[in-house]
């Protein structure tokens, strides 16, 4: 394992610590979460997100939630995303949703899920909006896809969902995805991203310069396919190399587009819209940040180091 895959799993192993969370949470927006988390709910996050779309990129809404343990909190969660995407579509924002599987009830039954996902994508669906199902870690991977896979094939072609390139197991389900897409009439969508659960060496590769290779490949393979690649990654040589080649192949905005997340090099991602290259920004929001927050945490030092200036600086 090398350092920077040793510093991730050590500060997402620290972030779980009860008297760690307990700190962070009650300091949260002093210490910077707002740098990664765009308000408390929809209605405070409207301005951060007609900034972006001013700017010519796109939105990627996405209510802050994960691994819902009871069906009535399910239904809760289910009813704010509905509330927040109206909220935002009546404040002029592109209905694109992000929704973890797991906020819709995946991790109480897969058939609570599929009642919730539809009437989800259903609503958004109404707007003209589009819906990606999140990828989760290595217990819900099978349980996300079948339920992608399902609402393909009820008619619902507004939505997509996300690979992570860190698995072992990603070519085959990327080979899955290219086999149902062959069945599609429409473009299917992937989100391919590196990955950022803390995952075991039987599960996920640990090695970060093996990721990156791993996420060339899949991509690769993803372009060739005819998938829409919607690149979820910071990682500036993997974007050119990917950007170049789209230029090259002649591959539209129908085929690529570049998603990345609020806060993170938000200059390069003005400069890629600037030169043309569609730009999508993943922009969460909601009380439950704390996960989310703790991942960001552990993809780079510098992030820590942030949070460490905000409590004893």
């Amino acid at each position: 394992m090398n350092s920077a895959a040793l510093y991730r799993n050590i500060t997402l192993g620290v972030a779980d610590a009860p008297f760690v969370k307990a700190t962070i949470s009650r300091y949260g927006w002093r210490v910077g979460v707002g740098r990664f988390v765009a308000g408390q709910d929809a209605a405070t996050a409207v301005p951060a997100l007609l900034k972006i779309q001013a700017s010519g990129r796109g939105i990627i809404l996405d209510l802050l939630g994960e691994f819902v343990g009871t069906e009535a909190a399910a239904r809760g969660t289910a009813r704010a995303i509905e509330e927040s995407v109206r909220v935002a579509h009546a404040a002029g924002v592109e209905p694109y949703l992000s929704v973890k599987p797991t906020q819709l009830g995946l991790g109480v039954s897969s058939e609570l899920a599929w009642e919730l996902a539809e009437h989800v994508v259903g609503v958004v669906g109404s707007l003209g909006g589009h819906v990606c199902l999140d990828m989760e870690n290595v217990p819900y991977v099978d349980r996300t896809l079948d339920l992608y896979e399902r609402l393909r094939r009820a008619g619902h072609h507004h939505v997509s969902t996300v690979l992570q390139s860190y698995l072992h197991r990603t070519p085959d389900d990327l080979a899955r995805m290219l086999a149902l897409a062959s069945e599609f009439s429409s473009i299917t969508g992937l989100r391919l991203v590196k990955g950022a659960y803390r995952e075991a060496p039987t599960d996920a590769i640990q090695d970060v310069s093996r990721v990156a290779d791993a996420y060339r490949d899949l991509a690769y393979q993803a372009l060739a396919g005819g998938l829409k690649l919607n690149i979820g990654t910071h990682d500036e040589g993997l974007l050119r190399e990917l950007i170049a080649y789209a230029k090259g192949a002649k591959l539209g905005p129908e085929h690529h587009e570049v998603q990345m997340l609020f806060g993170v090099r938000p200059q390069l991602q003005e400069r890629l819209s600037g030169q043309g290259v569609p730009v999508r920004v993943y922009v969460p929001f909601g009380a439950d940040w704390y996960g989310y927050f703790s991942r960001r945490l552990a993809e780079r030092p510098a992030n820590l180091a942030f949070v460490v200036r905000g409590l004893f600086g």
